[in-house]
């Protein structure tokens, strides 16, 4: 009787022994390739999030990367304006300054190149005459060599000669001579004074002799 009645107790314990999960129960039955399948599925939330992750970082660093580009070219359009105003300005200051130059020194140059006249008068006069010793007159012509160097230095220079066609650009006519052929009309005869000069600015046209047709 207390064997039989200790076996019906250990039985009706047993029948009460905690249930093991379902999904426990399921995966105690599932095959290997069930496992890996199921693995697969937990596991492929994560490898989305990652993935959405790693877009969306890229996407603000190609955002970030564009902006920064525009920023750069917006600043090297900035730095070529600036640059070209700057430029302007000191080919501005260049160009007053040279004006203020040359309005001070102007009546110098003016006065060098009236001496430069007279000697070169004097040194033509002394050869046509025989009179003057040619030490002398080898003496003139180095010191008017030496005036047009100082004048050179300054930027101060003759004016060439490069068409006999007049040009009042360059020219100043002081006496014209008639001519009965068309194409000689405004053709440069003889040069009175040699013009001068500075830079680009005329100090003293080219006093010339030309022919005006008589029709």
């Amino acid at each position: 009787m207390g064997p039989r009645k200790e076996n019906h107790r250990f039985y009706e314990q047993g029948s009460q022994l905690p249930q093991a999960p379902p999904t426990q129960q399921a995966s105690r039955f599932m095959t290997s390739r069930e496992r890996s399948i199921q693995k697969a599925r937990e596991g492929k939330p994560v490898e989305q999030r990652q993935q959405q992750q790693v877009l969306s970082f890229l996407g603000n660093l190609q955002s970030n990367f564009t902006s920064l580009v525009r920023l750069v070219e917006k600043r090297l359009t900035y730095d070529r304006t600036k640059e070209v105003a700057f430029e302007r300005l000191y080919q501005e200051m260049d160009v007053l300054k040279q004006d203020q130059e040359l309005n001070q020194l102007r009546p110098l140059y003016i006065d060098l190149i009236l001496f430069h006249d007279r000697m070169e008068n004097i040194y033509k006069d002394a050869i046509d005459s025989g009179k003057v010793s040619p030490e002398l007159t080898e003496l003139l012509k180095s010191l008017n060599g030496e005036l047009m160097e100082i004048l050179y230095r300054r930027g101060v220079e003759p004016i060439i000669l490069t068409s006999y066609n007049f040009d009042p650009k360059y020219q100043e006519v002081v006496k014209t001579e008639p001519t009965y052929d068309r194409e000689e009309d405004n053709l440069i005869v003889d040069i009175v004074r040699n013009g001068f000069k500075y830079k680009d600015v005329i100090l003293r046209p080219t006093k010339v002799i030309i022919k005006k047709y008589q029709g």
